[in-house]
């Protein structure tokens, strides 16, 4: 159920159909929850009465729903014998209805098994709902246990799909008497495939196949001698792959998630060949949340870098992603905005490995001006750093040449330093993870435009001179001059030419634009 159903999780969607079906519970209906392969892995008897079947509390049985974290087996004939247990005392008919994305794993035959659920007792009804099934085993398991009690088969490939098939499964077994079970199907002669070779991928020993949206590549080759490259020969691209190919030997390249895997097959002529690889993998299913009660939609990169040799194996710029990895030890980090969050973390083979980062940040909101209220600037370029003082040889967490900058930035103390041609101002602030803090900056500056015609440089100096006599240097310009941001104060323009200079004193007032005018030497 790890695996995804277009663009989610298949527990995700399982979840988010259940609490749509609560929301209109009628109080009426008593209703009651079986799970299993959700606490162990590689156990049958992993099967557990959730809910007894009675009244509804949504919000406790959501709760319940929300702690399922799948791991392990598919024993959904013991787990409906089970269910069909709890409604032996019950009077008229009852159902039960059974979702699922894979085949039995536990030696049982689930036809077997639901005929004699109904020669026991014939209230009984099971409605089955294969969701995202890619397994032909598997979806004619589910059909023949729907067909043996007088069910209904359903089948779903994304949530829409899942809550409409489980909504139609609900509103049958809410009718006085069952649905008249579907005539038996006349045999038919089976087709003979038009492939010799299948083929399944398994994360460990005892699985079920990965099927579905588990995109596998299977790349054949011809093998060579040492030191020559082995003759290519085909690519399937499903998950069970159904190939015909010439008998021989070959070399099979696999790429599944971020896994890939070289193996060998022998075709042998006129028979059904099979090749079945366990990947000694785990999935890695990752979620980035900006504070604890708020979700991340985008912005995010997630890196997964091995432990044993320091490659990166995965990365993704979602928010919400998922992938398979070799069962190992890896670092993980997700970075979002200027925050950095970094994990060790071990994925077991067969197993799913959940990871949900919280980053704790808040959203700064700037608007550069030149004055309080006043106009932006163009472009001025913002570095944020972190603390409340600088320290030496300190890197900035963030930066932007924008007048109206957004920051993601972790919960903390920050100085935003602001520059803009001869504007050089810093600001502190705080921030809190979860807050919107919107800051104007006013740089308590204006612009000088420049005239100086028939000169190709000049100079800004401060008006003032220090104890040797001399103005403090700000810039030197080169025609042509335009507009140059100022903190306020009064400035002195010296135009060069010739190796003469003349001077004009000029003054800059906040959020104002001041014509500079000077005249060649």
């Amino acid at each position: 159920m790890w695996g995804r159903a277009a663009n989610q999780t298949k527990i995700e969607a399982a979840r988010e159909t259940i609490r749509t079906l609560l929301k209109d519970w009628r109080p009426q209906d008593q209703l009651g929850l079986v799970t299993y392969g959700h606490r162990r892995k590689g156990d049958c008897g992993d099967i557990e009465i959730l809910k007894p079947v009675g009244p509804v509390d949504a919000a406790a049985l959501m709760a319940q729903v929300n702690g399922i974290s799948p791991k392990g087996m598919t024993p959904m004939t013991a787990s409906v014998k089970m269910a069909a247990e709890q409604l032996k005392t019950s009077e008229g008919l009852t159902s039960v209805i059974l979702v699922s994305d894979g085949v039995e794993t536990c030696k049982a035959d689930p036809c077997a098994v639901a005929a004699e659920l109904k020669k026991a007792d014939v209230k009984l009804v099971v409605h089955t709902v294969g969701f995202d099934i890619q397994d032909r085993q598997a979806a004619k398991q589910l059909e023949c246990m729907a067909a043996a009690t007088g069910g209904l088969a359903l089948s779903a490939g994304n949530a829409g799909e899942l809550g409409k098939a489980i909504g139609q499964a609900v509103e049958a077994a809410r009718q006085k008497a069952p649905p008249a079970p579907a005539p038996p199907p006349q045999p038919k002669a089976e087709p003979q495939p038009a492939w010799n070779l299948e083929g399944s991928v398994r994360l460990a020993e005892n699985d079920d196949p990965l099927v579905g949206k588990d995109f596998i590549t299977w790349v054949f080759y011809k093998p060579a001698p040492r030191g020559i490259d082995p003759e290519y020969v085909q690519t399937s691209s499903n998950s069970l792959i159904e190939a015909e190919i010439a008998a021989g030997d070959y070399l099979v390249d696999l790429e599944v998630g971020s896994v890939k895997r070289r193996t060998s097959v022998k075709v042998e002529a006129g028979k059904m060949n099979r090749l079945d690889v366990i990947l000694n993998a785990g999935r890695l299913a990752l979620r980035a949340k900006r504070t604890a009660d708020e979700n991340q939609k985008g912005d995010v990169f997630w890196e997964v870098v091995s432990k044993a040799d320091g490659s990166t194996v995965f990365n993704s710029y979602d928010a919400e992603t998922s992938t398979i990895v070799a069962a190992g030890k890896y670092a993980l980090t997700m970075t979002l905005g200027a925050a950095k969050v970094a994990r060790d973390i071990e994925v077991v083979a067969g197993d799913t490995t959940a990871v949900e980062i919280v980053a704790g940040v808040g959203r700064l909101q700037g608007s550069i001006v030149f004055a309080k209220g006043g106009p932006a600037l163009r472009d001025p370029f913002i570095e944020i750093f972190a603390g409340a003082e600088p320290v030496e040889n300190e890197a900035s967490v963030t930066n932007a040449y924008d007048a109206k900058p957004k920051f993601d930035l972790s919960a903390g103390a920050y100085r935003a330093h602001i520059k803009s041609d001869g504007v050089d101002r810093t600001f502190p602030f705080e921030i809190k993870a979860g807050q919107r803090l919107d800051i104007e900056f006013p740089l308590d500056a204006g612009i000088a435009a420049f005239e100086a015609p028939g000169i190709d440089t000049i100079e800004i100096k401060g008006q003032d001179k220090d104890i040797y006599g001399e103005r403090q240097a700000i810039t030197t310009l080169y025609a042509p001059f335009g507009n140059f941001a100022l903190p306020v104060g009064k400035y002195v323009v010296v135009a060069l030419k010739d190796g003469a200079r003349k001077e004009a004193e000029f003054e800059i007032r906040a959020g104002q634009r001041t014509v500079a005018k000077v005249d060649a030497p």
